[in-house]
């Protein structure tokens, strides 16, 4: 009787847990005006470094954000690097860690004409 129940309070920790993850993650959109390559092996999602976004709205400023190594970088179905999001508007989801804004996905947003 007593195996279930720690099962059970086990699994229900383990669900809240990971809700509070999602419900920590932010969005952001701006206009990335620098970035800084600090590693890359030249395949989607293996590039690390910072990049730097002006934003407009509720926070209007300049904002770093870090996108550590197997962050995505998406533009329609394909993908681009770090340094080619210089310049574009990008969607960033992260989440803050000691102060620091850190990347979990970046989507490149369509050019207005």
């Amino acid at each position: 009787m007593r195996r279930p129940l720690i099962a059970l309070v086990c699994a229900l920790l383990a669900l809240f847990a990971a809700v509070s993850v999602v419900l920590a993650q932010q969005q952001l959109e701006g206009t990335v005006v620098s970035t800084k390559l600090t590693a890359c092996d030249m395949k989607p999602g293996t590039c690390e470094g910072t990049m730097v976004l002006d934003t407009k709205g509720a926070t209007p400023g300049q904002v770093t954000i870090k996108v550590p190594k197997g962050t995505q970088i998406k533009r329609g179905d394909g993908h681009l690097f770090l340094p080619g999001t210089k310049g574009r508007v990008v969607a960033v989801t992260y989440v803050e860690d000691k102060g620091e804004k850190i990347a979990k996905s970046i989507e490149v947003k369509a050019a207005t004409p």
